[in-house]
């Protein structure tokens, strides 16, 4: 858990605050305070520290001649020290996809966004006592005892006397045992992060992890630690000579050695001498479905601080205590039961048990707590059955329905609609649950409902058996009765049983690399495709369950979906099949498509491909498509590539496409065109733009949507020896190692910022967040020219008052992110093609970058927007101003992410100290710096007549 620091100007007022008071605090106190502060004032709703000063620098006078040089290309920065290197979610994915390799990581339990809450609820655990064996030096006594014995020495010399004290420590060490039983593989994962946890309130001195579980070999407790098998302690050294330890027990209490009392020794007699407390993950409603219903549920008290648990007090009075009326009996059965059963706290993940368990701890006298009262010398009972056997299906599930919380409810209805494993219900989770949490998985786990299966097989839940504490949670695959899925999907509901295959339908067919429509047709039409794949297990696992959910829905075609499905889980596996046809759509007649599709839903998927970035529902386009009988019998008859379809048909597509968008998305769509130019700077191609895009204040400030995509960022080995050689220079290695990025969409602002889109925000002080910005800094004076002289710290306070007056998130690009949008799916030098000319961009073009004739030198900044756009839309991305990039500048790409977001330093001081990156060219610049892969830099404080900037937004308006 990552905090702020404490300010400067919080630490004065801190200061201010004890010295008023008249504490005398010690190091550890202050820094505790100060800890405590951080971490809950979030939470409670009070501003966050100011971010850490930047340095400043005093701006130098503008000159009024242009730079002689470039930026920084005559001096190579330091490389820096540390490289930060940071996995992608693409590096971490799994290699196969399958039913049990499913890339679905664990959301974030509830429990863990609760940190804060749950810090606050044990703050009077954070105690401290002396130390047994660590002393340090008590300053004010040995002053005054070295002062004692140096008055009245007659050769004047000073004594010093140390005077020592126990040191303060903290009061508590903590012991975290986690039962080795086969159902805690649904918990254990928890346990690392509860360690975490513990270790970071800072109430504990200690934090140890170990193993507990039953030898059936030796008959007796092994306590093992937590990474190693070999390592084994007695239960006896858990117990602390002083007292200073807690143990929590970590376990959901439902394995037979909880049921046959084996624990009960080992928990009575650490509890004579220490605090021990049974910590469940699940809620306190539940438990009563656990081995704990074979004690007595009470409130315990504690009137002494860390009082062994064994001697904390029940104040709730058992039902057996209950019926007897005459005070005198209650007080012999009190006495009886005390001889009879222990107290056991018992704690749950929630801040209110953390935090009454806390207050008993502490020895608060008015606090009470939940525990258990359990048998000191427990009888072996059998464990109970989760459903009675007399019990019908629907007597079960109304008996759930009525006990369990409305989310493990509504989770258990919606996973009858699918093939059940740890990941797939998480993801259902996330998609259509979200305010459920761990908590409500196990109590649909524990429903009885649902049987296990690993590797095919009934799970067996005994010890040595194939399904065991070590076995991966998300190899385990579960399986409804037919009885009881049938009553859960009337339950359910039509509307939403759909709802639950859609968003299966939708992440397997991205996993295949498939749209949805694309999926589930070939599911229809043509499974041996499907079947053919790596994730063929799954596939049958989800056609076996929808085909059941379809034959509920009634309706003719549904039941011919349902009959489709069937046969498709019944059919024997299929060889390999040819796929290319499904990955290019262009070499592809209709009627081949048909032919291997057997219907015609492949051909609106064909149309819908151009929407792919849009999110456009299926139904939608496929209503509002209107096409003529003459244009489907071309279509059917003529190759579908970019030249072949017919004019009339493209804009019939081009018009439905624009309407959808502009009237979904309240966005507007630019139309332009594009050129592409040879070695010779002759044009050889032009192609139309089509974009989309919102305004903004301030004026004319149009952010076009950027599509998602991957692309080659850098430049190959070959050319950068080619262009070192030409031009003498290293500084192309920084172009290096060429690799691949996978960009989300975004929005750019369509042309570096303007003259009178700076002046529109620098003139509003309302909006200062961290420094003053000058009206009109640029040296080149022109309303629609782009501002220049300005440093990278006022582009990022440009951003951050933007992101102010409009309430959405600007910022400046990463590197990776202009790149992207500066090549606009190209490979070559400049998105224009081969080179670049003067009719295209402004730069020093007196200097050819191949083949082209010398061109005109404008000595100044242009108008945005007076050249050609490239393909997505966007203006002078080569030449007229450098443009300032969000990363701290590397000398190479070895360690950079895969996923577009911007490179920094680790820490705030290096990034302080780190130069910002530079992409683009400038007015003043030879061509190949104006590459597309160029790379220049400057100090963050630096501003010159050839630097600006563009924008990204970065909420609320991605398709």
């Amino acid at each position: 858990m990552t905090q702020t620091p404490p300010t400067p100007e919080l630490i004065d007022k801190f200061i201010t605050f004890v010295k008023g008071r008249g504490w005398d605090l010690d190091s550890y106190q202050i820094a505790d305070s100060l800890w405590w502060y951080v971490l809950t004032q979030e939470e409670e709703g009070k501003p966050q520290p100011p971010p850490e000063p930047r340095e400043e620098k005093k701006e130098t006078p503008t000159t009024n001649t242009p730079p002689q040089e470039s930026k920084n290309e005559t001096q190579e920065p330091a490389a820096p020290e540390v490289l930060l290197i940071r996995g992608t979610e693409a590096q971490k994915q799994p290699e196969k996809i399958g039913a049990d390799t499913l890339p679905i990581s664990l959301p974030g339990a509830k429990f863990w966004r609760e940190t804060r809450k749950l810090g606050r609820a044990v703050r009077p655990l954070i105690q401290k006592i002396d130390s047994a064996t660590q002393r340090q030096i008590n300053l004010n006594s040995t002053v005054q005892k070295s002062a004692e014995y140096s008055i009245g020495k007659r050769d004047g010399s000073l004594a010093l006397i140390p005077v020592y004290q126990a040191k303060k420590v903290r009061s508590l060490e903590v012991v975290l045992l986690i039962e080795e039983w086969a159902s805690m593989v649904f918990w254990k994962e928890m346990a690392g992060e509860i360690r975490d946890w513990l270790e970071q309130i800072g109430a504990f001195r200690d934090v140890k992890l170990y193993r507990i579980g039953w030898d059936e070999d030796k008959q007796k407790l092994a306590i093992r630690t937590y990474s190693n098998d070999t390592c084994s302690i007695h239960p006896k050294d858990l117990i602390h000579p002083r007292g200073e330890r807690l143990i929590l027990f970590y376990s959901d209490c439902t394995s037979p050695d909880w049921y046959q009392g084996r624990y009960n020794q080992a928990l009575q007699d650490w509890g004579k001498h220490q605090i021990v407390t049974l910590l469940s993950p699940f809620p306190e409603a539940m438990w009563e479905r656990t081995a704990l219903s074979r004690g007595w549920f009470v409130s315990l008290v504690n009137q002494t601080p860390r009082k062994p648990s064994q001697n904390w007090r029940f104040t709730s009075i058992p039902l057996l205590l209950q019926i007897e009326n005459e005070e005198e009996n209650q007080h012999i059965l009190r006495e009886t039961i005390q001889k009879t059963y222990f107290p056991l706290p018992t704690i749950s993940l929630t801040p209110s048990s953390l935090k009454a368990w806390a207050l008993v701890l502490s020895g608060d006298s008015n606090a009470t707590c939940a525990g258990v009262l359990l048998e000191k010398s427990p009888q072996n009972r059998e464990i109970p059955a989760t459903i009675s056997p007399e019990m019908s299906g629907k007597q079960a599930l109304e008996l759930f329905a009525s006990t369990a919380s409305p989310l493990a409810w509504e989770l258990l209805k919606k996973l009858a609609a699918a093939p059940v494993n740890l990941p797939i219900i998480r993801l259902i989770q996330s998609k259509l649950l979200s305010a459920s949490n761990p908590l409500n998985i196990a109590e649909v786990i524990l429903s009885g409902f649902l049987k296990v299966y690993l590797g095919g097989e009934p799970v067996k839940w005994d010890k040595g058996g194939k399904f065991n504490f070590h076995t991966p949670p998300n190899s385990l695959d579960f399986e409804f009765d037919d009885e009881v899925r049938e009553l859960l999907l009337t339950e359910l509901g039509n509307s939403r049983a759909l709802e639950v295959i859609f968003v299966l339908s939708e992440y397997i067919a991205q996993k295949l690399n498939l749209s949805t429509t694309t999926f589930f047709g070939l599911i229809l039409t043509n499974p041996q495709v499907l079947l053919g794949k790596e994730a063929a297990n799954l596939v049958r696992a989800f056609a076996k369950v929808s085909a059941k959910v379809f034959r509920k829905l009634g309706e003719a075609k549904y039941q011919e979906i349902s009959q489709k499905l069937k046969s498709m889980v019944d059919s024997p596996p299929p060889l390999p099949v040819e796929e290319k046809w499904l990955r290019k759509y262009k070499t592809v007649t209709i009627a081949k498509v048909k032919e291997l599709t057997g219907g015609e839903e492949i051909l609106f998927q064909l149309l819908k491909d151009r929407l792919k970035d849009f999110s456009v529902e299926d139904g939608e386009l496929y209503q509002r498509l209107r096409l003529t009988p003459e244009q489907l019998k071309i279509l059917a008859s003529e190759e579908i590539t970019a030249e072949t379809i017919p004019v009339h048909f493209r804009e019939v597509l081009d018009n439905t496409e624009e309407e959808i968008i502009t009237e979904k998305f309240n966005l507007t769509l630019f139309k332009s065109e594009t050129v592409f130019v040879d070695e010779r700077g002759q044009i050889t191609a032009k192609e139309p733009v089509r974009a989309f895009y919102f305004e903004e204040n301030p004026p004319s400030l149009k952010m076009l949507y950027i599509p998602s995509g991957e692309f080659w960022m850098g430049t190959e080995e070959r050319e950068i020896a080619r262009l070192v050689k030409k031009y003498d220079r290293d500084w192309f290695q920084r172009e290096s190692p060429r690799y691949l990025v996978k960009i989300a969409p975004f929005y750019l602002s369509q042309t570096p910022i303007t003259q009178a889109q700076w002046l529109y925000i620098a003139q509003r002080e309302d909006l200062k967040v961290e420094r003053d910005l000058k009206p009109e800094p640029s040296y080149f004076k022109g309303s629609t020219n782009p501002v220049e002289n300005v440093s990278w710290l006022d582009a990022v306070e440009f951003c951050q008052r933007l992101s102010k007056m409009t309430k959405k998130q600007y910022r400046l690009p990463s590197e990776a992110e202009w790149e992207y949008a500066c090549r606009a799916g190209t490979t070559t030098p400049f998105h224009f093609g081969a080179t670049l000319t003067s009719n295209l961009a402004n730069y020093d073009a007196t200097k050819p970058f191949a083949k082209e004739p010398a061109g005109e030198y404008r000595q100044q900044t242009t108008p945005v927007g007076q050249f050609p756009p490239n393909g997505f839309g966007l203006y002078d991305m080569h030449g007229n101003v450098w443009e300032w990039c969000q990363d701290d500048f590397w000398e190479n790409y070895q360690g950079a992410s895969r996923d577009g977001s911007p490179r920094l330093e680790k820490s705030k001081k290096q990034q302080n100290q780190a130069n910002k990156a530079l992409r683009g060219g400038s007015w003043y610049v030879i061509p190949y710096l104006c590459r597309s892969a160029y790379r220049s830099s400057d100090d963050r404080r630096d501003s010159n007549n050839d630097s600006s900037f563009r924008v990204v937004c970065g909420a609320g308006r991605t398709l």
